[in-house]
């Protein structure tokens, strides 16, 4: 089971959190400048059938857009989803 995650607004704290690690030090070698980072994108998708109890029922599936920044630091790469991070930055 993976460990429990922390959940905090992406804009404007994203930045500030991506220089941490995951013990909660200081990351050596990154500046927290997540515009630096290679752009990534990753579609998933919802599917919801219409009408489960039928066999022959059709499933409809929506896309799911999420965007990931991969940095790196002294210890290597790291990967931190901005999918909220960046819509908040488009409204600007």
């Amino acid at each position: 089971m993976p460990p429990p995650v922390e959940l905090f607004p992406a804009n404007p704290s994203l930045p500030e959190r991506a220089t941490a690690n995951l013990k909660g030090r200081r990351r050596k070698d990154f500046d927290g400048n997540l515009m630096k980072c290679e752009l990534l994108e990753l579609v998933q998708y919802e599917c919801e059938v219409e009408n489960p109890n039928d066999r022959r029922a059709m499933a409809r599936c929506w896309p799911i857009v999420r965007l990931f920044r991969r940095c790196r630091d002294r210890e290597g790469p790291f990967t931190v989803e901005t999918t909220a991070w960046e819509g908040e930055r488009s409204k600007e």
